[in-house]
């Protein structure tokens, strides 16, 4: 297992896992009308990072752990 690949993978399978909370698909948020748009912007990017978090991980860790053993098997047998 290549923490080199591991981690990016993580990360990246964890932000598209996190997409449809990002676009307001599963819930939505009430804003006051004086809400700006940065301030919009930060409750649907925070929401949507911890919305569901422990399912997102324990998927994002399976993900890209399976995707380290299989790009370090491809590896292995180019060498040979």
């Amino acid at each position: 297992m290549n923490i080199k690949i591991v981690l990016p993978s993580f990360i990246l399978i964890y932000l598209l896992l996190s997409l449809p909370a990002f676009f307001g698909i599963t819930y939505v948020i009430d804003w006051v009308p004086e809400a700006t748009l940065s301030q919009k912007f930060n409750g649907y990017v925070m929401e949507g990072l911890k919305n569901q978090f422990l399912l997102k991980s324990l998927c994002a860790v399976i993900a890209s752990i399976a995707l380290s053993l299989l790009l370090s098997k491809r590896t292995a047998r180019k060498r040979m």
